[in-house]
């Protein structure tokens, strides 16, 4: 009996080693690179960016950092996390960049009537969690919070191995296969709309804020610009285009008038040419790659993002 528990126990520190050491090296396989594409926590430490956008996946899908680089020589990245309206995890976010680089001169965060304050101690979402699973395990400094964010529990941080096969990321963190998903910096869609998978609804307005939960929005985003002038950077908001089905000329308002109240750069890109032109589009809320380079030619035909950046060069 004494060799059989002495055996067992000789084998559990060998299978302990075995898969600390294939942990170690997993780690060290995806230190610094994203293994979906949507997890960019480390992809985007050292980057040291002028202009920093923010926001849902909205944000992630319309804010081409190229145009930006190119059209007003700012170094530009896109930090948006797709499934995220709420302001609080764009904050969050926000908080883990600048954990691992300099403060940026300008952030532009995406606003909608689908914006949110967004509550952490409450049940948010997890959208893409098992995407972010290859940071739980010993997780950094800088990281914590955002594991912490995804409630990944102590199982997951501390046990080798055991957050790679629950959320089932190994292959993906051998062969990093969807690493470079994103070569542009955002996610840009060149699909149509395919309306007969996906039909023009009007379905998106029933996600719009509602009153009541406009003064939690109201100080959510003055928290936001409030922590961004204590880093010296500037917030700016842009509404970006919805297809005409999901547009309310009132509900878009909404964000427009939060701004001025609060005193933060506004500019409206619901132009009425883009929403009415369902080529622009790959689904009611997202514009697909031509969209985005219409909405593109609309800011820089505006000259209100020349007029914002001059102001702090």
């Amino acid at each position: 009996m004494k060799q059989l528990l002495k055996n067992i126990f000789l084998f559990a520190c060998v299978l302990l080693v075995v898969i600390s050491v294939l942990q170690i090296a997993l780690s060290i396989r995806t230190k610094g690179k994203s293994i979906s594409g949507y997890d960019t926590l480390d992809l985007t430490a050292n980057v040291n960016a002028d202009l920093v956008f923010l926001g849902s996946s909205r944000g992630w899908a319309h804010f081409d950092p190229g145009f930006f680089e190119k059209n007003y020589h700012l170094k530009s990245v896109n930090i948006g996390m797709n499934g995220f309206s709420e302001i609080l995890v764009s904050e969050l976010r926000l908080k883990n960049y600048l954990s691992k680089n300099k403060s940026p001169k300008f952030v532009i965060l995406n606003i909608d009537p689908f914006i949110k304050a967004g509550n952490l101690n409450h049940s948010i979402a997890l959208t893409n969690k098992n995407d972010y699973a290859h940071f739980a395990f010993m997780p950094s400094k800088e990281n914590m919070e955002m594991v912490d964010f995804y409630k990944f529990d102590n199982f997951e941080k501390y046990i080798p191995l055991y957050a790679i096969f629950k959320y089932k990321i190994l292959t993906d963190c051998i062969t990093l296969r969807n690493a470079n998903a994103f070569p542009e910096g955002y996610e840009a869609n060149v699909e149509k709309w395919d309306t007969i998978k996906d039909p023009v609804n009007t379905k998106a307005k029933q996600h719009y804020i509602k009153d009541a939960e406009i003064p939690n929005l109201e100080n959510a985003l003055r928290k936001l610009n409030a922590f961004c002038k204590s880093k010296n950077i500037k917030l700016i908001c842009i509404q970006t285009p919805v297809y005409k089905s999901a547009y309310d000329a009132k509900a878009f308002e909404i964000p427009k008038q939060i701004c001025q109240k609060l005193n933060i750069p506004f500019v409206d890109a619901c132009d009425e040419k883009i929403i009415s032109n369902i080529d622009n589009f790959y689904n009611t809320i997202h514009l697909n790659k031509n969209g985005v380079a219409e909405m593109n030619k609309l800011l820089k035909n505006g000259k209100e993002l020349d007029t914002i950046f001059k102001i702090n060069p």
